[in-house]
């Protein structure tokens, strides 16, 4: 799942679609210009949602959101200086 994403750093977005500080990423992400692989958790159907939720469970433990996944560094929560180092910006 993702390989593709990982193996290529393309920086991926697990959120959830109410979420207000998984809207700010998504905004600080625009901003930025990032081109990011976003996923709104919430909207999956139930299969699909366990899917990633086993998937997250390897980079991120809580299973908090928002998750930013740049290759295999996972930048958890509102950390926008982790986020700038992951991205290289």
């Amino acid at each position: 799942m993702y390989e593709h994403e990982i193996s290529n750093s393309i920086p991926i977005l697990f959120a959830l679609s109410t979420c207000p500080r998984c809207n700010r990423m998504k905004k600080f992400l625009q901003n930025h210009s990032v081109s990011a692989k976003i996923i709104d958790v919430d909207l999956l159907p139930p299969e699909e949602k366990k899917q990633i939720f086993r998937f997250l469970l390897t980079s991120n433990p809580t299973l908090a959101f928002p998750t930013l996944l740049v290759g295999t560094i996972a930048v958890i929560g509102e950390d926008y200086d982790g986020a700038k180092e992951a991205l290289n910006l």
